[in-house]
């Protein structure tokens, strides 16, 4: 359509180029990008050496699930004017992705150095808005797991909350460092706010990841209707959202529907690029439970393939299911 025209002119639009990718996202098919930005690459000589293109190389990687890749992109574009802080933006996201947040303050954090290069990127940041350089730093604070520092981001969040009313960012924020100092009614109430505001594609990203967030508490205090609502609200606007199709296998999983688990599974390693060893994992124990050995044996395979030492899938999945093959 629109795009492809775009994308076969001579001059491609990166900016075209970048909608797309954000759009094919949404609608789950991130698997027929790699081609379109084939299409880009091949559209001039210069085209490799494209701030643009990279930009675009590194956001894609980024939503496959290979940061490594998408920070080395993103770097080359990092110095330019156009998509300098854009790039550094996103590279900033990578570094600082609360899914790696642990659930207590007072951890020894393993962020350490993500922080660092978060903080080293932000000082670097030109031409952004206040507000948001403020948001990066709350985040910072609360990646550190130290409980003063995380104490202290709520008072951050608070101060860009003064400023902009219903950032979702800053809620999310402060909902993240009260779950971690153990005061779980105050971060649902944030959260509770933030699902019922209007969606709007801006803040996309940060409303999928507070429904995640009320969805994951729904989870654990047995309120699994309430759950499913919030995946499904998830779905409806991102379907590569990963996380969604992993907390609705969760739900299956606890009702003992393992086939159902299964094929929701799916989707989450699917979507996940098969990067993440854990849903790796679950997806097989629900093949096993599901009495479809073979795919369980292919499953733990591929995991093992990610990550050759991930416990406990040798013995409690693999050799299982091997075992019920045998007559």
């Amino acid at each position: 359509g629109y795009f492809s025209q775009m994308l076969d002119s001579k001059n491609v639009s990166y900016k075209a180029l970048e909608k797309l990718i954000l759009l094919i996202r949404r609608a789950g098919r991130l698997a027929d990008v790699p081609r379109f930005i084939t299409r880009a690459e091949k559209s001039s000589a210069r085209a490799a050496m494209e701030p643009g293109l990279h930009y675009c190389k590194g956001l894609l990687a980024r939503h496959m699930r290979n940061s490594q890749e998408a920070l080395l992109e993103l770097n080359q574009a990092r110095k330019d004017g156009e998509w300098g802080s854009k790039a550094t933006c996103v590279m900033i996201d990578i570094y600082l992705d609360p899914d790696q947040l642990g659930d207590e303050a007072n951890q020894p954090s393993p962020m350490n150095d993500k922080v660092k290069m978060a903080k080293a990127l932000r000082l670097d940041l030109t031409n952004v808005k206040p507000v948001k350089l403020m948001l990066y730093e709350g985040y910072e604070m609360l990646m550190s797991q130290h409980k003063p520092t995380v104490e202290a981001c709520i008072d951050k969040f608070s101060k860009v909350l003064e400023i902009e009313k219903d950032c979702v960012d800053a809620l999310l924020g402060m909902s993240y460092a009260l779950r971690m100092l153990k005061q779980e009614p105050k971060a649902r109430n944030h959260l509770k706010r933030i699902s019922k505001m209007q969606y709007n594609a801006e803040e996309a990203d940060e409303l999928e990841r507070s429904y995640l967030l009320l969805a994951d508490m729904y989870i654990q205090s047995n309120k699994n209707d309430l759950a499913q609502e919030l995946c499904r609200k998830c779905l409806q606007y991102n379907k590569s959202c990963a996380k969604a199709w992993e907390f609705q296998g969760l739900i299956f999983e606890k009702e003992a529907s393992y086939a159902d688990a299964a094929q929701v599974y799916e989707m989450a390693w699917q979507f996940d690029n098969k990067r993440n060893p854990a849903v790796g994992f679950k997806l097989a124990f629900n093949y096993l439970k599901a009495k479809r050995f073979v795919d369980a044996i292919n499953i733990c395979n591929e995991v093992l393939k990610v990550q050759p030492n991930f416990p406990k899938i040798r013995k409690e999945i693999l050799e299982k299911a091997r075992a019920s093959l045998r007559p």
